[in-house]
């Protein structure tokens, strides 16, 4: 009895062994790094996202209220498309991240961004309907020596972002250094 049972567990460890490795075969061939620069579209499922724009500001914001980058302020314009044929979607302002030349990533400035709605107001806050298209701008106070690199989306967390590069590989919209 004890014999057969060792025999049904290394089977079992045999076939978790083999449905692993197909997984992992099949994630590398669906793999597709996909690197594009200002005014094109990287796609994330049924949406989209391309940097149209970059500029530079020391402040932001009105006499009401204002906000000092600590380095520079980095405003990106992000155009948000939805593909879908019947699925809303929502934009999270925490989404994007700038990334520097040393893999050191950039998360959106909170005050920089509500400096800047005190005088655009706010953009894209609402869901963006299927066939349809939204143009915001996302701030990021930028250290003064950091050299950034590009732009990435991150929708679900870091186990998300994970899984995103493993199974539908690195997706990034390259900014360059300003000059």
């Amino acid at each position: 009895m004890e014999r057969n049972s060792k025999g049904i567990a290394i089977t079992v460890g045999i076939v978790a062994a083999i449905g692993i490795s197909l997984l992992a075969m099949i994630a590398l061939l669906n793999r597709r790094d996909q690197i594009v620069g200002l005014n094109q579209e990287i796609q994330y499922d049924d949406f989209a996202f391309s940097a149209l724009a970059v500029r530079e500001a020391r402040t932001l914001g009105s006499d009401q209220y204002q906000a000092n980058a600590q380095g520079v302020y980095w405003i990106v314009t992000l155009r948000i498309a939805n593909h879908a044929k019947r699925v809303d979607y929502r934009f999270k302002r925490s989404s994007p991240v700038l990334i520097d030349y040393t893999g050191r990533e950039l998360r959106p400035s909170p005050s920089g961004q509500q400096a800047l709605e005190s005088v655009n107001g706010v953009r894209c806050s609402e869901p963006i309907p299927a066939g349809a298209s939204c143009t915001t701008e996302v701030v990021f106070d930028v250290p003064i020596n950091s050299r950034v690199s590009g732009l990435r989306i991150s929708e679900d967390g870091l186990a998300g972002d994970i899984l995103e590069v493993i199974f539908f590989g690195k997706k990034r919209i390259e900014l360059g250094m300003l000059e």
